[in-house]
């Protein structure tokens, strides 16, 4: 269970900020406020997992490995916002 949780928390963390971004672009039609409130949203919902996997887990490797994947998801999800938004940002030009 709580590896479907940690895994969930990618996925919402994915779908929540590329929602936010196209909302924000489409509100203000302002690019990088959109990309920097979406990757702000994402780094809270992963920094905030990060924290919780690190206090829950016992086992030092599951830990650091843990915290490892969350980073690398941001980064990840960094990129799909800004791929998503810029598609946008063509679209509505």
């Amino acid at each position: 269970m709580k590896l479907v949780i940690y895994f969930g928390l990618i996925i919402v963390s994915l779908i929540t900020s590329v929602l936010l971004g196209r909302v924000q672009m489409k509100r203000s039609n302002k690019f990088w406020l959109a990309f920097l409130t979406a990757f702000l949203l994402n780094v809270a919902i992963l920094g905030l997992g990060s924290i919780w996997w690190f206090l829950t887990e016992t086992d030092g490797i599951s830990q650091g490995l843990g915290v490892l994947i969350y980073c690398i998801s941001m980064g990840v999800i960094g990129i799909v916002d800004l791929i998503v938004l810029s598609v946008m940002k063509e679209k509505y030009k």
